[in-house]
């Protein structure tokens, strides 16, 4: 027998809807590549109840089937029992807007051939879908897009054309946010991953009707139900039933016995009524004895129970209705309180020992899953693959009545009743909701909360490490870099005003090897010899030991605090970049350790130029990121480096490849093309001359243009158009010409106080912004953008906008002076979603909670003056509540004008 459900077309009238609820005609071809409609009718046989109804009338499909309905049922070949008013008022209501479905009516193996007369007992496996499938349509990409983000179909159209024809989001943010109602750069990422996500569940359904058609099982309509799901779990809910079993299922073994027969005339209630005693074959040991053979059928049941695409949407419904709890205790295998795990997504972070104290808050922890948050769901799935955690999800009674009653419903509702009938379903349906229905329901609340939580995790790191790209350079300063550490002793690298490298070496303030003395000495003959006011510091292995040296010295005198500062570094990430092949290239003769010390220096100068030498999951200010999959993760950190580099702009003629290769539309080989002809044709004189280079096309030079310039000081003093020097695209140097030919400015002014000023009053003067826009054929907001960028200073540094600058020290506060309610000052160091560490000058940084934020939303770099809630010196935590704000930052990607 097939194990394969049977599909058939309505024989009278079905009923009709249309494929599509646009305004647009359905036959009229739609304009964007995205046309997958269904060609051969405009018509879908919603109702597979209808199609095993002799009359063909249309019968209505009801979850639960109330004396509304009675009317509709009553043409139909096998009425169903009528309920009361007491039995419909004590029925649970579908809630969100669920749509009501009822038990299918059988469809019986005499009615696959034309003519053949209809049964009421009869019937045949079945996965008919509730009136909810009934009305969707064939969507297209760039609707569904708009209803899953909630954003205008507008935009959402104009969005998928942009990234069809391979737009950059910051080309997309900068040069045409007027078609994207000026959606930032985080939300369009958010915009691109779910437009990447649609277009793989198109290409998956595709694939899957292909498959049916090969099988000869497709016909039009499980065609359009195919291609109607939203989602890839309703593709997969709608597919279920097609797939293949698993030749060594239990389930398939049973069937090769040959009781699909038996098993589906019990679930069906078609006749002739089963007798256990008939089936017992005694020369087959896997059917000796009605146990046996009772134990198969059950089986088989259970398989078709379990891939019921309505019983699964049911799960789903009741899933999102019930309140399911998440429970962890700790482990009873944990024999150690410490274990040693290498990086648990594969990323090549370094081992890192565990402690099973770091996972105490849920030793006995029980949470609803709608309420758990992102980090809580992390820090759980941590502890239990480490074994520190048993984690369960735990459902109520009521949602297992729910569903066996729903179940029961769609299939004892028909057919005929009998006691093995009955006995054999009640025994299936327990088994069925056990080992297949609540584990399905434990591992999609797990799988959602991990989903959830790994794109919480993603946006945590994202936004911070932007932080972290754009704070401000510290220019026209030498720095001193020190790499702390304690059997190598402490390198020191110290950089001229344009990061060269000056002098470097190596001192021993701390360990076995300790000279003090000559430590002092030796950092105070670099100082005075350079002139240097600067102290980079890196905050790795050490870094409170050297810091309390440098404050013993700042104490002694020996130091001038009037002159002499330092500043934490961020030197994540140093040591793997010293042993990089950029690193061996730019220095091929210096020490490995020393080039940390060099990195760390050249962070305090640019941060951006030097961080993007470093794979982002290496910088280290996220939140469980460790814990995500390399590819998700390093696909959007290099996003956000691209958005970074682009938005801050970098001189065409000096840019390093590192830095070039993040520019929107270049890739690591354009960039190489572009250094080679800049070493061989000398110097670009203008964007335009990028054309020049071999592999950057049209296409690629409208991508980058706007985001590389041209200096004066690059091409000896004077460039060829000024304009090279803004922001404004070669693609708009028309509307900027007829802008300065309109206030009557010349090219040459481009940045001077006077040229500035006139652009502002025509900017404040929508009639002629208007005209302006009506004469070249523009958008008016493609022409503020010109106006705009006409009026910053010429080769402004775009992060002097954000004004996030390093936080500088002149001593060290150990955690012992500290005590409850002393208000401190610092610096954000990283953001988390349960909140934020800030760096206050003690040895370990203080968080504070999210409880303790005061509704404000704190990032890298900002200065706060917080109140001290807890000191705990046995574990070395501190807790903080913020009091204020010292500065307000702007972390947008919006110009500023004066």
């Amino acid at each position: 027998m097939s194990t394969r459900p049977r599909r058939l077309a309505a024989r009278k009238t079905p009923l009709v809807i249309e494929l599509s609820d646009s305004d647009e005609d359905g036959t009229v071809a739609s304009k964007d590549n995205d046309d997958y409609r269904p060609t051969e009718t405009r018509t879908r046989f919603v109702d597979r109840a209808a199609a095993t109804a002799a009359s063909g009338a249309t019968a209505s499909r009801k979850r639960f089937p109330s004396t509304k309905n009675a009317s509709a049922l009553s043409d139909a070949p096998a009425a169903k029992k009528r309920r009361t008013k007491e039995d419909k008022e004590n029925e649970p209501s579908p809630s969100n807007g669920a749509t009501e479905a009822t038990a299918e009516e059988p469809l019986p193996p005499a009615q696959e051939v034309d003519g053949a007369a209809p049964s009421t007992t009869s019937a045949t496996t079945t996965t008919g879908r509730s009136s909810f499938w009934e009305r969707r349509k064939v969507w297209n990409i760039h609707e569904l897009l708009a209803e899953t983000e909630h954003i205008q179909p507008t935009a959402a159209r104009n969005i998928v054309q942009l990234f069809e024809n391979e737009n950059t989001i910051p080309f997309i943010c900068r040069y045409r946010r007027d078609l994207v109602d000026h959606i930032t750069p985080e939300r369009l990422r958010d915009i691109r991953n779910t437009y990447t996500e649609i277009v793989d569940l198109r290409k998956k359904a595709e694939n899957i009707v292909h498959q049916l058609e090969r099988e000869n099982v497709l016909n039009t309509e499980i065609r359009e139900e195919l291609m109607c799901a939203k989602t890839n779990e309703e593709l997969e809910f709608l597919y279920a039933p097609y797939k293949p079993a698993s030749k060594g299922t239990l389930a398939e073994r049973a069937k090769a016995l040959g009781l699909q027969e038996y098993a589906d005339c019990l679930l069906y209630g078609t006749a002739p009524k089963v007798e256990l005693s008939a089936i017992v074959d005694r020369n087959n040991a896997d059917l000796a004895s009605e146990e046996q053979v009772l134990a198969g059928i059950c089986n088989i049941i259970i398989h078709n129970i379990s891939k019921n695409t309505n019983v699964l949407e049911e799960l789903r419904r009741l899933q999102n209705v019930h309140r399911i709890m998440l429970k962890c205790s700790k482990a009873k295998a944990t024999t150690s309180k410490v274990t040693t795990s290498k990086s648990t997504a594969g990323n090549g972070i370094a081992d890192k020992k565990l402690d099973s104290s770091k996972f105490e808050n849920y030793f006995n922890f029980l949470a609803d899953v709608k309420s758990t948050k992102p980090h809580q769901t992390l820090a759980i799935n941590r502890g239990e693959k480490h074994k520190f955690l048993s984690v369960k999800v735990e459902t109520n009674s009521y949602l297992k009545n729910d569903l066996t009653r729903f179940i029961s419903e769609q299939y004892m509702s028909q057919g005929l009743n009998y006691p093995l009938r009955r006995e054999v379903f009640s025994r299936a349906l327990e088994e069925c909701f056990t080992k297949k229905l609540q584990p399905l329901l434990c591992r999609q609340v797990r799988a959602e909360l991990k989903e959830k939580a790994t794109r919480a995790s993603i946006e945590v790191f994202g936004k911070n490490l932007k932080q972290l790209l754009l704070m401000s350079p510290l220019k026209g300063e030498r720095i001193l870099g020190i790499d702390p550490g304690y059997t190598n002793g402490c390198k020191l690298a110290l950089i001229s005003e344009t990061a060269d490298v000056l002098e470097t070496g190596v001192i021993y303030p701390h360990g076995r090897q300790a000279n003090r003395k000559g430590a002092e000495q030796k950092l105070i003959q670099l100082l005075s010899k350079y002139n240097v006011r600067i102290i980079a510091l890196g905050n790795g292995t050490a870094c409170r030991d050297t810091e309390m040296w440098l404050s013993s010295l700042f104490q002694a005198g020996i130091l001038d605090s009037q002159s002499i500062r330092y500043s934490m570094v961020n030197e994540n990430g140093a040591s793997i970049y010293s042993c990089s092949d950029v690193a061996t290239k730019e220095f091929p003769n210096m020490d490995r350790n020393e080039i940390s010390a060099v990195s760390i220096a050249r962070r305090l100068n640019d941060p951006l130029s030097e961080y993007v030498k470093i794979e982002p999951r290496h910088l280290g200010v996220g939140m469980y990121q460790h814990d995500v999959k390399e590819k998700t993760l390093t696909e959007t950190l290099n996003d956000v480096v691209s958005e970074c580099v682009s938005y801050v702009g970098v001189d065409l003629n000096t840019a390093s490849l590192s830095v070039l290769k993040h520019i929107a539309g270049l890739s690591e080989k354009k960039a190489e093309k572009i250094i080679e002809h800049r070493i061989q044709k000398g110097p670009f004189q203008s964007r335009k001359d990028l054309l020049a280079v071999r592999s950057i096309g049209d296409k690629t030079y409208v991508q980058c243009a706007g985001f590389v310039r041209i200096e004066p000081l690059s091409v000896g003093g004077k460039v060829k158009n000024p304009l090279d020097c803004t922001w404004v695209h070669p693609e708009s140097y028309k509307v900027a010409e007829a802008v300065i030919q309109e206030c009557e400015l010349k090219l040459s002014d481009i940045g001077k106080p006077r040229f500035r000023e006139r652009i502002k009053q025509l900017a404040m003067t929508a009639s002629k912004v208007e005209q302006l826009a009506q004469q070249h054929k523009l958008p008016t907001e493609r022409v503020k953008f010109v106006l705009d960028a006409l009026q910053r200073e010429l080769l402004q540094d775009y992060r002097a906008d954000l004004d996030k600058r390093p936080l500088f020290k002149q001593g060290l506060t150990r955690l012992e002076d500290l005590s409850l309610g002393d208000v401190v000052t610092g610096a954000v160091t990283n953001v988390t979603h349960f909140g934020a560490f800030v760096d206050i000058g003690v040895e370990r940084d203080g968080l504070i909670h999210k409880s303790h934020m005061n509704n404000c939303e704190l990032s890298i770099g900002d200065r706060i003056i917080a109140s001290v809630l807890k000191v705990d010196m046995q574990r070395r935590q501190l807790g903080l509540r913020l009091e204020n704000m010292l500065e307000e930052t702007d972390t947008s990607f919006t110009l500023k004008t004066e």
